[in-house]
């Protein structure tokens, strides 16, 4: 196993500010209370050892995935609150497994073991919540009982999603070095290759130039294992593999919110291209690992992008309804308002419990938790890592902790406040994104004048008094983005800026999984959003505003431009859909409306003479939103900020 960086343990990380709020949220929302989004949610879940099945569940391992799913999120969020009621809901799931394995070593439910059928993707996604609840309870029979597992031969783990509990199986390798784990780990992923020569996330696949058009949760959960496996055996070629298949979906289909354009299937960049919510959780996932195992800023940079824009942006601030797709261009979100090409006028963009299916109800739980849990890694004993920004502590042992008070990403500025019992020698590295334009940095008042070089991470080596303050400015700048289809966006540092487009709010109140407490949501736009704007910008203003405790609703920060508003250009309407898929088919009755595409270029020479001005915010803070604007034929001056 070679040595890379190590994350600090969760239950170490103490949230503050709007990071603490939005896991609070999560707490009383849905990561508390899934049973209220349904099927499987409210069963027994990894209790039983089988469970029924409903329509939508179409294999017996169907709905023990998404449990895992919820039972990992609640775990790492209860984790970082230090809240009982969300360990202790998870650990009822967890410790049930664990106290019975089969006489061969199996664990799970009895559903999922038959060798005829056997389905172990779910255990991956399980385990993970194991390993968690291991950092802050270290048990030795849940290694014993972990490794016994995988080690029984009860089913072959080298086809489809089996592949990926590779990353369990090399996390317990490098607990125990047990030399028959790192053996597992090569056979099964030499025979992923053999079996799986069609799928984009073969090493040949991801090595090649080749654009990949894969299902999406499954291409975001198995590039990855790449690096997992260059870290278990040092060979390069893996490595190269993982990062050129990243790349290549930056290439291809990394959509300016940070996420990969995948609605079901990976379907490449266009302005009404979204992402299912799952792939929001996966893509985080896997590049905390490439992160893990490189080092590099990059990776920390797009994990930043994703939990600062389309994460917050496919939730309800209230965190008690979500989107099946999300994207940058939502005009509609109701029950017959989805544009993309997989259930195209059904519920999919709507804001519900459950809206489409429950992989992303039981996923979502799991992504800001992930972000809070990459903040902070340690390369050795004296060698710290601020990988992440956001409000809150960190304690890397008794006698040192160190917090980041800061309103980052709505102000550039973070301070690290340095909590020792004695002076304490460190080498502290601080991430500078490649975005930024400048960066400034103060030690205890005092200008600290390097050559700070963005894209990299600063080094720091002291030693560190109690109460040292080491202060970073970074230097935003609103970066006009080229888009599809004669676009453009807008990026202020590490937020997207997106027009924000008032609702008319509905409850739907037919949706059987819709209550009170946690209401399925109809929103039809009530404000003008067709508007079209020159590039370069001719002027802007940054409005700020006092930050509030919760800035993804009211969002602290606003950005004033020139638009034209495009008369012509409108919402898609259609009257009748029907599905066909082989001998099924399905009518949906209209009316129907759709999020629309760019406007023709007539359009854009007919947009009004007039001028007006519109304020664009984070797009974390809006739900219907303009994000890609169209670029219209009139004046190209040099961009002026007033």
């Amino acid at each position: 196993m070679m040595r890379t960086l190590s994350a600090c343990p969760l239950h170490h990380v103490q949230p503050s500010g709007w990071l603490r709020d939005f896991l609070q949220r999560q707490r009383d929302g849905l990561t508390g209370h899934l049973e209220h989004a349904g099927y499987p949610f409210n069963t027994r879940g990894w209790q039983s050892s089988r469970l029924r099945l409903n329509a939508h569940a179409r294999a017996g391992w169907w709905p023990y995935e998404q449990y895992a799913y919820w039972v990992d999120g609640m775990m790492r969020c209860g984790q970082l609150l230090n809240d009982d009621f969300l360990k202790r809901k998870a650990r009822r799931q967890i410790d049930h497994v664990l106290s019975k394995p089969d006489a061969d070593g199996y664990l799970g439910p009895a559903a999922l073991k038959a060798v005829e059928s056997a389905e172990r993707w779910p255990h991956a996604v399980f385990f993970r919540a194991v390993l968690a609840d291991y950092a802050e309870r270290p048990r030795p029979a849940t290694l014993r009982k972990l490794c016994a597992h995988y080690l029984s031969g009860t089913a072959p783990h080298h086809t489809q999603r089996n592949v990926c509990n590779i990353e369990i199986v090399a996390w317990l390798y490098e607990q125990t070095g047990d030399a028959r784990l790192l053996k597992w780990a090569e056979d099964v992923y030499r025979d992923y290759q053999n079996c799986e020569r069609a799928r984009g996330a073969t090493l040949k696949n991801m090595l090649s130039d080749e654009r990949d058009g894969d299902h999406g949760p499954t291409y975001m959960e198995l590039f990855k294992l790449a690096a997992i496996m260059y870290r278990l055996t040092g060979k390069r070629r893996y490595l190269q593999a993982a990062e050129n298949a990243q790349r290549k979906l930056e290439r291809d289909h990394v959509l300016i919110d940070g996420v990969p354009s995948t609605t079901e299937h990976l379907r490449g960049i266009y302005t009404t291209a979204g992402h299912e919510t799952c792939v929001i959780t996966d893509y985080l996932w896997s590049l905390r690992w490439l992160f893990q195992t490189t080092g590099k800023v990059r990776y920390a940079d797009a994990m930043e992008r994703i939990a600062f824009n389309a994460l917050p942006g496919a939730v309800t601030p209230d965190f008690k309804a979500l989107q099946y797709f999300s994207g940058p261009n939502q005009v509609v979100a109701g029950p017959r308002s989805n544009h993309h090409p997989h259930g195209t006028g059904g519920t999919h963009l709507s804001y519900r419990p459950n809206p489409g299916t429950e992989c992303c109800p039981g996923n979502i739980h799991r992504a800001m938790p992930a972000f809070a849990g990459s903040m902070w890694w340690r390369k050795n004993e004296d060698t710290v890592m601020a990988a992440l920004y956001g409000p809150g502590r960190v304690k890397l042992d008794a006698a040192l902790s160190i917090e980041q008070e800061t309103d980052y990403p709505f102000r550039p500025q973070v301070r690290f406040h340095f909590h020792c019992k004695k002076p304490r020698q460190l080498d502290f590295q601080f991430r500078i994104p490649a975005w930024c334009t400048g960066v400034h940095v103060r030690l205890n008042g005092k200008p600290l004048r390097r050559a700070w070089k963005p894209g990299t991470f600063a080094s720091l080596r002291r030693t560190f008094q109690n109460r040292d303050c080491l202060e970073v400015h970074f230097d935003y700048g609103v970066e006009t983005i080229e888009g599809p289809e004669q676009s453009v966006g807008f990026v202020w540092g590490p937020l997207v800026m997106a027009l924000p487009i008032k609702a008319k709010r509905r409850i739907e109140r037919n949706e059987p999984r819709s209550s009170k407490e946690f209401p399925a949501w109809n929103l039809q736009p009530a404000s003008a959003w067709n508007y079209g704007v020159t590039a370069p910008l001719p002027e802007y203003d940054l409005v700020y505003a006092t930050p509030t405790k919760y800035p993804w609703e009211v969002a602290p920060v606003r950005l004033r431009i020139p638009a034209h508003r495009i008369a012509g250009w409108k919402l898609q309407e259609r009257k009748r859909l029907v599905h066909r898929w082989r001998k099924w088919r399905k009518v949906i009755e209209g009316p129907l409306h759709f999020t629309p595409g760019m406007p023709s270029k007539s359009a854009r020479a007919r947009a009004a003479r007039k001028e007006e001005f519109i304020e664009l915010v984070p797009l974390g803070a809006t739900q219907l939103r303009m994000t890609w604007l169209p670029r219209l034929p009139h004046s190209k001056d040099k961009t002026r900020r007033r």
